[in-house]
C-alpha cells in the first residue's frame, strides 16, 4: 500500500461522508487506505451502524476522548502505506498528491511536507512557520491585534520549521524514528511538536507549494477562552519539552 490517510472523528460524521465522497472523486481505491480514528466513544451497535454505512473506511474506535495526537496514533498504529497523510477531515485535495509522494520517493532526507493551502476563496493560508519561541508568541500575537499580519512568501518548494496539522504528508521512516505524535497534547501544537521531533531526527520539514488543498481552520483559540487555555497549555509543555528560545538547525 503506498498511501494511508488518517483523520479524526469526534461527532462529525458527516464531514467524514464528505471527506470520503471527495477522496473517491479524487483517487483510485487501489492507491489508499482510509483510516478513520474514532474519539466519539460510539456503543457497539451505533459502531457496527456506522461501518455498514461507510464500509471503504479502516474504522478505529477508540475507548476514550484522548484528544487530537491520541486518536492520530491509534490510526496510525493501524496504517499499512509507506507514506502516511495526516489529515483534517474538512480538508478537501486539490492537486499535487502524487507529485508530493514522488518528491518524498525522490528525496529521503525529507521526513515530511505540507501542501500550500488556500481557503475557498482562494486566499494563501499560513500554512508554514518558524518555531514559536515565547518572544515570537507575543509578537505574533501582537501583529494579530494590531490587524497586521503577513502571509509568507509561499511562491516555492522550501524547507522550513513546521507545517500545520491540517495536512501532513510523512514518510514511514519519519514515522519510525518519531513514534507519531505525543500525546501529552489534548489539542493544538502537537503538528509543531512532530515537526520538531522530525527534525531532531535529522530530517527536512518541505511545504511543497505544487501539492495544494482547500482548508479554512476555525482558529478556536482566537474565539474562546476554553481553547485558548487549552492552547497555552500546550505551548507550555512544547517549551518545557524543547526550549524557550531554542530552534532546531
Amino acid at each position: 500500500m503506498k498511501l494511508s490517510i488518517i483523520v479524526i472523528e469526534y461527532h462529525s460524521l458527516e464531514d467524514i461522508a464528505c471527506f470520503i465522497a471527495h477522496l473517491q472523486g479524487q483517487l483510485a481505491a487501489a492507491d489508499y487506505e482510509l483510516i478513520v480514528s474514532s474519539n466519539s466513544c460510539y456503543d457497539i451497535p451505533t459502531q457496527k451502524e456506522i461501518q455498514e454505512k461507510m464500509p471503504a473506511v479502516r474504522w478505529v474506535f477508540n475507548e476514550r476522548n484522548g484528544g487530537f495526537a491520541y486518536g492520530m496514533n491509534r490510526g496510525l498504529e493501524k496504517a499499512c502505506g509507506d507514506y502516511l497523510m495526516i489529515a483534517n477531515p474538512d480538508m478537501m485535495l486539490k492537486s499535487g498528491l502524487s507529485e508530493a509522494i514522488s518528491f518524498l520517493e525522490a528525496n529521503p532526507g525529507v521526513g515530511a511536507l505540507g501542501p500550500l493551502i488556500k481557503n475557498k476563496e482562494g486566499v494563501v493560508q499560513d500554512s508554514a512557520r518558524a518555531f514559536m519561541t515565547v518572544g515570537s508568541f507575543f509578537k505574533r500575537n501582537s501583529k494579530r491585534l494590531l490587524r497586521k499580519m503577513e502571509t509568507p512568501d509561499y511562491s516555492s518548494v522550501q524547507t522550513v520549521d513546521w507545517v500545520i496539522g491540517a495536512c501532513i504528508l510523512m514518510s514511514r521512516t519519519a514515522y519510525r524514528l518519531t513514534g507519531g505524535l505525543d500525546e501529552h497534547y489534548f489539542l493544538y501544537v502537537e503538528d509543531m511538536d512532530l515537526c520538531t521531533s522530525i527534525r531532531k531526527a535529522g530530517l527536512k520539514i518541505v511545504h511543497y507549494t505544487p501539492m495544494e488543498v482547500e482548508y479554512e481552520g476555525t482558529r478556536s483559540s482566537l474565539h474562546s477562552w476554553k481553547y485558548t487555555r487549552i492552547h497555552l497549555r500546550s505551548l507550555w509543555y512544547y517549551w518545557k519539552k524543547f526550549g524557550f528560545t531554542r530552534r532546531i538547525s
